[in-house]
């Protein structure tokens, strides 16, 4: 089976998504695993980050560019993770996907909501433990998917890690970036005049 990897955040090789699509290749034995839109392909997966409930803009020219003359009935599926902690926050971006696929002709497979993207590069536990426990079985079900060319209803997942702590992670994180780039915390707050 021959599958298209596409990764459509901006950070490539560095980003969150390129870490999906590595934790879901290891699921995929046997695939002929393609990075970008050389076809043929039976299956195709798009894996990027939420940016405002959407696309991100270089995604989007992707699809724009490619958007004729991919293999007609091929599937497509999605890996979609963004920074809050709910995985749900990804759906409108999933349904944005889901319909450019119905338009280029592409016969839609199943999505993926990553919750707390942030966090996935810095646990160091194994996709499938601890607070990655959910993320596994998204991968597990996607990977099933895939390689009987199936589909399947959307799968959102947050952490096995306690909401309140991932907050507090978070904010943690925000201030030290802050202090990083020379800057106080009134520095963000500040509006600036018309």
């Amino acid at each position: 089976m021959k599958i298209a990897f596409i990764n459509g955040s901006p950070r490539k090789s560095k980003s969150v998504s390129s870490f999906l699509l590595k934790s879901l290749q290891e699921k995929l034995p046997g695939c002929e695993i393609s990075d970008g839109w050389a076809g043929p392909f039976d299956a195709i997966v798009f894996a990027f980050p939420l940016y405002v409930d959407g696309i991100p803009s270089t995604l989007l020219r992707e699809l724009a560019a490619h958007e004729r003359g991919l293999p007609a009935g091929a599937r497509a599926y999605a890996l979609v993770n963004n920074g809050f902690y709910e995985g749900k926050q990804n759906a409108v971006a999933i349904t944005i996907l889901r319909n450019w696929c119905a338009r280029a002709g592409l016969e839609w497979g199943q999505g993926v909501g990553v919750g707390a993207g942030g966090m996935l590069q810095t646990v160091s536990v194994p996709v499938g433990r601890g607070p990655l426990k959910s993320l596994g079985r998204a991968l597990d079900a996607l990977a099933q998917n895939i390689l009987t060319l199936g589909s399947g209803g959307d799968i959102f997942t947050s952490p096995n890690f306690p909401r309140r702590l991932y907050m507090i992670a978070a904010e943690i994180k925000f201030r030290m970036t802050v202090r990083k780039n020379g800057l106080k915390r009134r520095d963000v707050d500040r509006r600036l005049e018309e």
